[in-house]
């Protein structure tokens, strides 16, 4: 399981326009709300907030605590509005996850290994994609699936989705042929370059003549 990065709330009473005194406070309105579950209203610090979802991702699963709550809520990140549409965050949509219902999200891939291709044979590793979609129950959601590259032998050698050995419980949704990983040959550099024809001194011609 992995671990789940945490944001700290509070209860909200401050609503409609009035909002916007938090906002001047460097405090983030917010609701959470979830299948069967009412919408609650909630603040937290704009500041910690960024800092939280720019280090674990944004497709992130959250720990969220709110102080009057004995026991954390686990969240993604349903919706954020920002001021005209790229500038500071000014609400944000939490969606609290059933932790008996399969979920879908993505998950980063970790190349592990040395691909013999590289060591030995001078190429260049490629790597294609960085995520892989999965489908599993949200506390089962790992840091990362590992890609081996010492499968990676020779230049007509690729790793796939197919190669991945997922732990238990992780469905991988995306498709089994997208590669991976695979190794390109080296540039082959030539140290002469080929001189003019008819230009080129041949050696022991003897003296020039007078």
């Amino acid at each position: 399981m992995a671990e789940r990065a945490t944001i700290v709330a509070a209860p909200r009473t401050t609503t409609g326009k009035k909002v916007s005194q938090l906002r001047r406070q460097g405090i983030l309105p917010a609701n959470v709300f979830g299948r069967g579950l009412e919408s609650r209203a909630i603040q937290l610090d704009s500041r910690e907030f960024m800092r939280t979802v720019r280090s674990a991702g944004v497709r992130s699963m959250f720990e969220l605590r709110i102080d009057d709550e004995k026991g954390p809520r686990y969240v993604i990140l349903r919706g954020l509005t920002r001021a005209g549409g790229m500038g500071d965050p000014i609400h944000a949509d939490f969606y609290q996850v059933d932790l008996k219902r399969p979920i879908t999200t993505t998950v980063n891939l970790r190349l592990v290994g040395e691909a013999p291709a590289v060591r030995d044979l001078a190429g260049t590793l490629i790597q294609s994609i960085e995520t892989v979609a999965v489908r599993c129950l949200p506390l089962d959601i790992p840091d990362h699936i590992e890609a081996d590259l010492s499968l990676l032998k020779g230049f007509d050698v690729t790793v796939t989705v197919a190669d991945l050995a997922p732990p238990q419980g992780i469905e991988i949704l995306t498709e089994g042929s997208v590669n991976i990983a695979t190794v390109n040959p080296p540039r082959i550099r030539l140290d002469l370059a080929e001189a003019p024809s008819g230009d080129a001194e041949t050696p022991g011609d003897g003296e020039p003549a007078d």
